[in-house]
């Protein structure tokens, strides 16, 4: 019996340590502000969000409305969305020596309506992308907020599909 009890502690405690995964991110509605381990950015007010189970780090906001959806996908494994390749549109800008490049790129829906991904990443900080397939132009303006509120939070190595 003391064995049993001893093993079954054992369990616990490992059980404990081991199965938490440590936080990736951390969201505040009131303000707006989603931080990661490498940087921070601001967006609208009312929007929800929600973490995606994924071998990165991705998730979505929500507008109050429901109509609106910016997806973020962080790791250096996340890939580069904001890519100089296949834009129509392409900026590079620097926020305090971390790089920051934005993206428009034509998408097509299947349904005969033009889509349009725009997208930033932020390269230099966790290869950290935010993003947002829209059919109404203006709606750019969100991913275009988003890369003007980011401040980096030390360097991370970009990984090797994010460079």
């Amino acid at each position: 019996m003391r064995i049993q009890t001893c093993l079954l502690i054992a369990c616990a405690l490992v059980g404990a340590s081991c199965g938490q995964r440590p936080s990736l991110g951390s969201w505040n509605s009131k303000l707006g502000l989603f931080r990661w381990e490498n940087g921070e950015v601001t967006l609208p007010g009312g929007f929800k969000y929600r973490r995606t189970p994924s071998d990165t780090f991705e998730g979505h906001f929500t507008s109050a409305d429901g109509k609106l959806v910016i997806r973020h996908d962080i790791g250096g494994y996340a890939g580069a969305y904001a890519s100089r390749r296949t834009a129509f549109f392409f900026e590079e800008r620097v926020v305090e020596g971390a790089r920051v490049w934005i993206a428009k790129t034509d998408r097509p829906n299947g349904m005969g309506v033009p889509s349009v991904l725009v997208a930033v990443t932020f390269p230099d900080s966790g290869c950290a992308n935010f993003f947002l397939d829209s059919t109404k132009p203006e709606d750019a303006t969100l991913i275009e907020s988003v890369a003007r509120s980011f401040r980096p939070k030390g360097r991370a190595d970009p990984g090797p599909l994010c460079r």
